[in-house]
């Protein structure tokens, strides 16, 4: 819809130009430009392409209409071609600001879409040297580096402009960055690991109750060997980002076992479900340990209460019927069941995108921390 009101303005501006402007002489319109115009508002490309040939042998000072023609072919999949046409322009003494920004947007695109990332990155840089405060730049640049798992460029532009996001964001963009100096090699160990903690402190200052900050603190504690202040972070994402409890119940529960605190999960547990029954992953994680102590009634409570609240779902039914029956058989068929059932869909919450495999960075529209397990 945006690009066919471009068009559309495209149209009206051009006739405008060749027929109300003040002029000397007798101009007469381009016509084939005209007919391009036309031919692309009907997805006629073809003809679109061919019109705009025409027009720019008419008048070679048409800069829009070069540019069409490259958009053109880079919608064909002639992206070569794209760049060539783009590119010819830049070199051009007589254009205009605005013109040049658009050449250099459409050279974006155009690597961009032959996955040359870092020649889009170098075009944008050259439209914020001409318009420093231009927006789409800008937040396509940080897209970029999002893309690219470049967080130390993602900071330093963020630190650039100050207004360019916020602090949920800058505060994943230093916990990125304290995962990658992390899993770096060849320089002393002690001295990333020393690294890698500052930065998480950083992160923690920005955003203290960031789900990315909270997790991956207490992931670095576990990997070296503090237990203690694992469990910690674990804890504090439980009482901060209940939502987000399916990332750590079972790193806290091994954790909680081995530091000698696992009578405190089944209580944490049952207050996190009182106070919401649709959380669901902390509600099967209580009845998985009502099961094992044998409290097979309170284990179907918990399974009764989450089916009420999504009567939809097969899974606490089959989880009911499982512990309702005696004949092994059936319950081996069941559990082969379970295991279909149970492989965990994530949602992002800010555009619907759905994938297997949890992340913090929705890469559709790149949200934070928007995925949440699905029923």
């Amino acid at each position: 819809m945006t690009i066919l009101i471009i068009i559309i303005i495209a149209l009206i501006s051009f006739i405008l130009y060749f027929y109300i402007r003040p002029r000397r002489t007798k101009t007469s319109a381009n016509i084939p430009y005209l007919e391009s115009l036309i031919a692309e508002l009907e997805n006629n490309d073809d003809l679109a392409i061919k019109k705009l040939k025409e027009a720019l042998n008419i008048d070679t000072e048409l800069v829009n209409g070069y540019i069409r023609l490259g958009n053109l072919y880079r919608k064909k999949g002639d992206i070569e071609r794209a760049i060539k046409i783009h590119q010819s322009l830049t070199v051009r003494p007589t254009l205009r600001r605005e013109e040049e920004k658009k050449v250099y947007f459409s050279l974006v695109q155009d690597y961009l879409e032959s996955n040359r990332p870092n020649r889009a990155i170098a075009f944008l840089r050259e439209i914020l040297k001409i318009d420093k405060n231009d927006k789409s730049a800008r937040e396509l640049l940080l897209k970029i580096y999002e893309d690219m798992q470049n967080y130390q460029d993602c900071i330093a532009l963020c630190e650039e402009y100050s207004d360019l996001t916020g602090e949920q964001r800058l505060a994943y963009y230093y916990t990125g960055l304290a995962n990658t100096r992390l899993s770096e090699s060849g320089e002393d160990k002690e001295e990333r690991i020393k690294e890698t903690h500052n930065l998480f402190k950083k992160a923690l200052r920005i955003k203290p109750d960031s789900v990315s900050v909270l997790y991956n603190t207490a992931e670095f504690y576990k990997n070296n060997g503090d237990l203690k202040r694992a469990k910690e972070y674990y804890l504090k994402l439980l009482k901060l980002q209940p939502d987000f409890a399916f990332l750590v119940l079972n790193d806290l529960e091994r954790v909680a076992y081995e530091t000698g605190t696992f009578d405190q999960i089944i209580p944490l547990y049952e207050k996190i479900f009182k106070q919401n029954p649709k959380n669901f992953s902390v509600g099967f994680a209580l009845a998985n340990l009502y099961e094992k102590k044998n409290e097979i009634e309170q284990a179907k409570d918990v399974y009764r209460k989450t089916s009420e609240m999504y009567p939809d779902a097969v899974l606490p039914r089959l989880y009911m019927m499982k512990l309702s029956i005696d004949t092994k058989a059936i319950k081996k068929e069941l559990s082969e069941i379970e295991k279909i059932l149970s492989v965990n869909h994530f949602v992002c919450k800010k555009c619907g995108n759905k994938t297997k495999k949890f992340t913090f960075l929705c890469p559709n529209c790149h949200s934070i921390e928007s995925y949440l397990p699905q029923l």
